[in-house]
């Protein structure tokens, strides 16, 4: 795979036959998961193009594309388990702790190889779904859940701000 065991697989000198190859695995999965488990919906393909991005990810030492990957994988779990979770989840909040998920684990790979991830984000997305799913389930007066409702994009918005921030400030540790 690569020409000496210390140096690591040079992907960009390499000619487009790897994305290819990768689209094509990709592509291939999606398929077989589609046929054998009669799935529906975005989940599936979500999960086979996060598996590429972080095997991608995986092959560059985690240098790679690792955020992406884990917020797809994050979406496509995500996307697998809404319909079952709705009685006592909303299905936006489902969306939402997947992609916090996938952040905590783009987060805690990036922590191992001595890089800041967006764990604060992630959190935050995590907190936003758990708040929404335990006012779901104790019936919180409707007052309460409406001022809620109204401020939760307040809150992506911070998460997104405190992603720009966290990324900005990697940039110049360096």
């Amino acid at each position: 795979m690569s020409d000496s065991p210390n140096r690591p697989l040079d992907l960009e000198s390499r000619s487009g036959g790897f994305g290819l190859g990768i689209a094509f695995v990709a592509l291939g999965l999606y398929v077989l998961l589609k046929r054998s488990f009669h799935i529906h919906g975005p989940g599936p393909i979500l999960l086979v193009i996060g598996a590429a991005l972080f095997a991608v990810a995986a092959l560059r030492r985690f240098q790679g594309p690792l955020v992406p990957a884990g917020v797809v994988l994050g979406l496509g779990v995500a996307f697998l388990v809404r319909d079952p979770l709705e009685p006592w989840v909303p299905g936006w909040a489902t969306i939402l702790c997947g992609i916090g998920a996938g952040l905590l684990l783009a987060s805690t790979l990036d922590r191992r190889e001595g890089r800041r991830g967006p764990s604060v984000a992630g959190a935050v997305l995590i907190g936003v779904a758990l708040c929404a799913t335990l006012a779901t389930n104790l019936h919180i007066s409707v007052g309460l859940y409406d001022r809620l409702w109204q401020l939760w994009p307040f809150v992506l918005v911070v998460a997104g701000v405190l992603l720009v921030l966290q990324a900005l400030s990697g940039r110049r540790a360096r």
